[in-house]
């Protein structure tokens, strides 16, 4: 990395050194970068470069970075105004701000970040305010502020002191200058600061600006008293005029350009680019194109483009480019057509024809004086050209003859395209309009001006694309019909005959077709390359020998042939020049003119070409100035830089910012700093990258490829960033290529990674599977064991269970046997207790048939009483009344009857006296009439009772026995 950084810088001043002139014709084109765009602060107090092209401003709200597309904002720990920036020979950026100065150094992520040095100091040294200044000294670093200045190197800090102020310094040629207040302008020798001879004179003048006019001159700038030369002897003031220009508009810093031309930055008036004869090449401000006139810092870049930081903004102007814009004015409309002639510069646009004196050796010396509109010509400008010497327009209106800054309309037939002019016939001009010919002539009678004659009869397209042919036939192009060969009358003043070529006579398509005359041969520009007409066949053919020239896919649609031989061509959205050789063989240029692709008019491109220095294109914009002479390299070396590498998804994190990284769930490989290992989790992968070319990066186009993954690279494309997702694990490198819009390719840059396998595949998931394998082996093994043992228990168990059941079988066979004893026993008790409760049931039923006849037979007595008179019946009657009452009652029966019940019942009257012995021998006899389930009505007769007489028996059984009203008593009987 520090091989390639010192590489790149080792360029950097070649660069330098090597710079080449800058333009005075045009202003240069310039970007501007406000503040919303870069979202800092509004001042930039200083720029530097580092060497891999990356730029840093010194910002109100920290160091700015730049890669080309987007910008970083670095804030310093104390949030303080950043005042300087220096880069020494390893690439180190160095900082300097209010009480602080250190350097940028990646962190964990590759994020640049400040550290501080000024722990270095003693606590009591550590208040010095702003560090102005940072220049690369002798191995170490100087950090220049007010109060002190401090040299670092090797780790440690020392000290220059004075007793005065310091205000700015300067480094040349290795000697450290600085002016000391009320001293004057100061060299450092050792530790010391000594004043230079005649530097008393600057004790109270403010120098801003210290430059090498030459080995052994010195100008010197100052901020309100002009311009001083110093000799390493005496100090002399310099061009008064320039220095009194300098003291108005009050100069704030300079810079070199190379060895010959310097820029000044002033508070009132922008930029001044000064040659070493104090001439001025350019005065560029607000009016030219700056956002600000206030010029806080200037800094020249390896590519010889100067940066501007401004009180407000930041500003890009393209020193070095041999194109600029032209004119100054912004408002003359869309470049259609441009002229030099008579020391009077032309331009035809779209709101009408402009004109100014003009000298393009003087460039910006030509004064103030502003571009005019021509009289009579405010419209749209088609075409301008010099016929026989008469500068001649033409304009939507119809044709003028242009004398300086007047436009004389000499034919109002609308659209005057272009027009055609042989020497051999001096006096005839024919122009093509929206409607047909027109003729001109001019004659002594017409004081040898061109006169509209009349429209030439015969034709009426629209001829815009016309050449005059060696037979006076004319080729006429129609952009949508196609080509016309058009014969006239010897007078010129009707076309007598006419003929259309189309795709029959050898085109591919009328579409789009021009006719352009090169090296005196007629050839034909189509979408499908060049073709030329064969009169023996009045056919026409492709044009081998033109189209291998080009050798392209894309259509040229203008030639434009100049008096040298080289050859200016309109190709798609790009121009360029054949330059024309000793062979008559043609070299292709096309490097120059790439920032103005996709800028031209189609259909209406035009090119003017002055002399060998000032070249003119029209565009969209206006026109565009070019000088063969300003040689620019184009096939300089770049890089293109990975600027972030983020994980997208859920975890949206940045792993990566140019240098190395290290984030949350990334190890890095100790073989690679560059190469990181991320989870599989994580395989959804974005890349931004960029190419720090600034002066048309929307031209830069990048090429990448994922190694592991892209089998083939991505096509060219505009776009900076690249993302993929769902990636398989596996080994990763993210190569990218950028190509600027010269076509030179930049040093690649890589990315390595690994995508982890997910946890399941991972190296300590195989461990895990492999024990588990071995554990599912043992445990097989066990099963198949415990398998064996277990069948070996069965088969015993079983062989065991068959005895068992034959033991049991015989057991049952016995217990069956026994059981069908025990059945038959039962069977008998069960006769017995069956034939018991039948007797028991029989002799109830006499009881209670007895009862009954009793009871009848009493009733009956009781009758017969009434009707006896006779005393010894009645005696007798009663009698037997009473002996029947006694049977009635009789004891004997219940006891019988209890006897018999227990029996049948299991003892149930025992085991409800010891139940409930509050119960009395009535109770029991109604508890056991009712268990033998009989009715109130059959129970009255056998206790002697009427019905009711049972039923409120029943009553105070139920309250003795507590049962609640919605229980059954006979069912609590039955129960006990």
């Amino acid at each position: 990395m520090k091989r390639i950084s010192i590489i790149f810088l080792l360029i950097s001043i070649s660069s330098f050194f090597a710079f080449s002139k800058v333009k005075n014709n045009g202003i240069p084109f310039i970007k501007n970068f406000p503040r919303s765009h870069y979202k800092g602060g509004t001042q930039n107090w200083d720029i530097t470069q580092a060497p891999n092209g990356l730029l840093y401003f010194a910002n109100n709200e920290g160091v700015l970075e730049f890669d080309g597309n987007n910008w970083r904002m670095i804030p310093m720990p104390n949030n303080s105004v950043v005042r300087s920036l220096a880069v020494d020979s390893l690439g180190q950026i160095f900082v300097g701000a209010y009480n602080e100065f250190g350097y940028l150094k990646p962190d964990n992520q590759g994020k640049l970040s400040y550290h501080s040095l000024v722990d270095l100091l003693p606590d009591n040294d550590r208040k010095f305010d702003e560090v102005w200044q940072i220049f690369p000294y002798k191995k170490g670093i100087l950090f220049h502020s007010f109060q002190k200045i401090f040299y670092y190197r090797d780790g440690a800090i020392s000290q220059i002191q004075d007793e005065n102020e310091f205000h700015f310094g300067f480094l040349v040629h290795d000697q450290f200058f600085v002016r000391e207040q009320r001293k004057g302008l100061c060299v450092l020798d050792g530790r010391s600061v000594d004043v230079v001879k005649g530097g008393e004179i600057f004790a109270d003048k403010e120098i801003v600006s210290l430059l090498p006019l030459s080995n052994h001159l010195l100008l010197i700038a100052t901020a309100l008293d002009g311009l001083f030369l110093y000799d390493g002897t005496q100090i002399t003031t310099w061009n008064n005029d320039l220095s009194q220009k300098f003291k108005t508009d009050q100069v704030y810093t300079g810079i070199s350009l190379g060895n010959s031309k310097f820029a000044f930055g002033t508070v009132r008036n922008g930029v001044y680019i000064i040659n070493k004869d104090g001439q001025i090449v350019q005065n560029i401000n607000t009016e030219k194109g700056l956002q600000n006139n206030t010029v806080l810092s200037l800094f020249l870049d390896r590519r010889e483009n100067l940066w501007v930081g401004l009180d407000n903004g930041i500003d890009y102007l393209e020193i070095s480019s041999p194109l600029s814009i032209f004119p100054k004015e912004k408002d003359l409309g869309a470049g259609y057509a441009s002229i030099y002639h008579d020391g009077y510069l032309y331009l035809g646009t779209n709101t009408g024809l402009f004109a100014r004196k003009y000298d393009f050796s003087k460039g910006l010396r030509n004064g103030e004086e502003a571009f005019e509109l021509v009289k009579n010509t405010s419209g749209q400008v088609w075409h301008l050209q010099v016929v026989d010497g008469e500068l001649i327009c033409g304009h939507n209106k119809g044709t003028f003859s242009i004398d300086k800054k007047v436009g004389k309309l000499i034919s109002d037939i609308a659209g005057g395209w272009n027009y055609i002019y042989k020497k051999e016939i001096p006096n005839v001009m024919i122009g093509g309009t929206y409607t047909g010919l027109v003729l001109y002539e001019k004659s002594k009678q017409t004081n040898n001006k061109w006169k509209f004659s009349k429209r030439i009869e015969g034709f009426n397209e629209s001829c815009r694309e016309m050449v005059w042919n060696d037979d006076n036939s004319i080729w006429m192009c129609h952009g949508y019909k196609g080509v016309y060969r058009l014969l006239l009358n010897e007078g010129f003043d009707e076309c007598t005959k006419y003929r259309f070529y189309g795709v029959e006579d050898g085109f591919q398509s009328n579409l789009g077709i021009d006719v352009h005359k090169l090296r005196d041969e007629i050839v034909f520009s189509t979408s499908n390359g060049f073709y030329k007409y064969v009169a023996e066949s009045d056919r026409f053919e492709v044009h081998q020998s033109l189209n291998n020239i080009f050798d392209s896919e894309e259509p040229v649609n203008k030639l434009f042939e100049q008096k040298n031989g080289d050859v200016w061509f309109f190709q798609a959205e790009n121009i360029g020049l054949l330059k024309s050789q000793v062979d008559n063989s043609y070299e292709i240029l096309k490097k120059p003119f790439a920032p103005l692709k996709s800028s031209f008019i189609g259909a209406f491109e035009n090119v003017t070409v002055v002399d060998k220095e000032n070249v003119l294109f029209g565009n969209e914009d206006g026109f565009v100035h070019y000088d063969p002479t300003v040689e620019k390299k184009y096939n300089d070396t770049f890089q293109t830089i990975i600027r972030e590498v983020r994980i997208s998804g859920k975890t949206d994190s940045v792993i990566y910012y140019g240098t190395y990284s290290n984030a949350n769930e990334i190890q890095f490989n100790s073989d690679n700093e560059n190469r990181i290992e991320l989870p599989y989790k994580s395989n959804a992968i974005r890349f931004k990258y960029s190419a720090p070319q600034f002066s048309n990066p929307e031209l830069i186009r990048y090429q990448c490829q994922l190694l592991g993954f892209d089998e083939i690279p991505s096509p060219w494309a505009n776009n900076s960033q690249k993302e993929y997702t769902n990636l398989p694990e596996g080994e990763y490198v993210f190569e990218v290529v950028s190509e600027n819009q010269y076509g030179v390719k930049s040093a690649k840059d890589t990315f390595h990674f690994t995508i982890l396998p997910p946890w399941y595949r991972s190296h300590t998931a195989l461990v895990i599977y492999v024990l588990l394998v071995l554990f599912c082996i043992y445990v097989a093994v066990s099963i198949i064991r415990y398998r064996i043992k277990y069948l070996q228990n069965q088969l015993k168990k079983k062989q065991e269970e068959e005895l068992r059941l034959k033991e049991q079988k015989f057991r049952e066979e016995a217990l069956i046997a026994e059981k069908e004893i025990v059945q038959l026993r039962n069977d008998k008790l069960r006769s017995e207790v069956e034939f018991k409760t039948r007797e028991l049931a029989g002799s109830t039923m006499n009881i209670i048939h007895k009862n009954e006849v009793l009871s009848y037979s009493v009733g009956e007595l009781k009758k017969a009483l009434k009707k006896i008179k006779d005393p010894t019946a009645l005696v007798q009657v009663r009698q037997l009344m009473k002996t029947i009452d006694a049977e009635f009652n009789s004891d004997q029966d219940w006891e019988q009857f209890e006897v018999h019940f227990d029996q049948v019942h299991e003892d149930f009257l025992k085991r409800l006296r010891l139940l409930h012995p509050q119960l009395t021998p009535k109770d029991l006899r109604i508890c056991a009439y009712l268990r033998m389930n009989l009715s109130s009505k059959e129970i009255a007769p056998l206790m002697n009772i009427s019905v009711r007489g049972v039923e409120i028996s029943r009553y105070r059984l139920r309250k003795k026995f507590n049962i609640a009203r919605e229980e059954n008593l006979i069912d609590f009987i039955l129960n006990i």
